[in-house]
């Protein structure tokens, strides 16, 4: 039997662990992003002035406040610029009341804005905003989000985003492609999270390849998917994710670099493997080698894996994702292949391709071992630009 302090201690740690609701989607849709994850990144970008008098809106995050069925809150700064200060001036939200079924908006009590914004908001982005608004010259924080299991809420998709300058959040991943089309198109600054391995595929490796947003700070995040409690065994699953945001900061400090391996192309040039069921409009195969081995002198194609866009410049690289198939096969003129993107280019011939997609993936796995075949092609093909003077 746990007394009353041990159990006051539990219900603290369980609270404070991210989401305790259930959200009715896919398991693996929703995951809690920390405080300290936020920060980290936020605060480049803070620090450097881009919040300063700037509306910020969280869409995807319903469970904004503790105890009670709220799909959106507002919270709006009083800025003295003599005090240098941002005091809270007013804090609505809009919450579901239990008999109408309705949402009524309520405001805040000026007296009880502190305890209520203090003791009772859940969402990590809003208690990050709200705690560096002063330092940071926010105007604004906005909440909103939809539950899937009682259909009540707003979706991400609904928002007006022509009330907002920046969006920042983590959206559902099964949605992630839809969300991304609907930021680009809604022409918002935004800081959202991404799942790593989707920088493959084109809801993520597109909008980076197309510079519609750059990498951030952050990268290979360890994200829970659902929170370490008592009634799960304090289990967890965890997942690598990326900060995507339309700031170029973190990008520009890697342009500013130039790949320096210390190798030569011409003693090296034999022990690399050439991916000879990838053509370039050129005629050639990329030749598949880790990012710290590319030679100094080498300017052909590159294959490389999908982590190289962690340290690559812009300046100094032009590069393609190996499976962005829709937008190859919508628009050949700019792609640098010889054949349209299909079957994901995987590295062996179409006979083998098939009798490995028709096993399972434990099967196939070994069979690409015994065979001896390159089964991972998901990747970034890449060539050095110009010799910079």
């Amino acid at each position: 039997m746990r007394n009353e302090k041990q159990q006051k201690v539990l219900d603290k740690i369980i609270y404070n662990s991210g989401q305790t609701t259930p959200l009715g989607t896919k398991p693996n849709d929703e995951c809690y992003t920390s405080m300290q994850d936020i920060v980290n990144e936020l605060a480049h970008y803070g620090c450097d002035g881009k919040f300063k008098g700037k509306n910020i809106i969280c869409p995807c995050d319903w469970d904004i406040l503790e105890d009670e069925e709220v799909y959106s809150l507002r919270v709006d700064f009083d800025e003295d610029m003599h005090a240098h200060t941002n005091a809270v001036k007013t804090v609505s939200y809009e919450s579901l009341e239990s008999i109408s079924k309705k949402l009524k908006s309520i405001k805040v009590d000026e007296k009880k804005i502190y305890d209520f914004l203090n003791n009772r908001t859940k969402c990590n982005f809003l208690r990050t905003l709200i705690q560096n608004a002063d330092a940071w010259g926010v105007k604004s924080v906005s909440v909103s989000g939809y539950n899937p299991a009682t259909g009540q809420g707003k979706k991400f998709q609904n928002v007006d985003y022509s009330q907002y300058d920046i969006c920042i959040t983590n959206p559902p991943f099964s949605l992630y492609d839809e969300f991304m089309k609907t930021l680009i198109k809604a022409k918002i600054d935004f800081i959202v999270l991404a799942p790593f391995l989707n920088r493959a595929n084109p809801c993520v490796g597109l909008p980076l390849f197309l510079r519609q947003c750059y990498l951030g700070f952050g990268r290979h995040l360890s994200l829970n998917f659902y929170n370490s409690t008592s009634k799960n065994e304090y289990k967890t699953k965890n997942v690598a994710c990326d900060w995507l945001t339309t700031f170029n900061d973190a990008q520009k400090k890697i342009d500013r670099t130039r790949l320096q391996n210390g190798i030569k192309y011409e003693n090296y040039k034999d022990d690399y493997a050439i991916m000879e069921n990838m053509t370039m409009k050129d005629g050639t195969h990329p030749l598949k080698m880790p990012f710290r081995t590319i030679p100094d002198d080498y300017y052909g194609w590159v294959f490389c894996p999908i982590n190289i866009l962690d340290e690559l410049s812009n300046e100094e690289f032009k590069w393609y994702g190996t499976n962005f198939q829709a937008y190859y096969n919508n628009d050949l003129s700019k792609s640098p292949f010889n054949h349209k993107m299909k079957d994901e280019l995987l590295a062996y011939g179409k006979d083998i391709q098939k009798q490995l997609f028709e096993l399972p993936q434990k099967d196939r796995r070994k069979l690409v071992k015994e065979m001896g075949l390159t089964q991972c092609i998901h990747g970034v093909v890449l060539k050095r630009k110009e010799v910079r003077k």
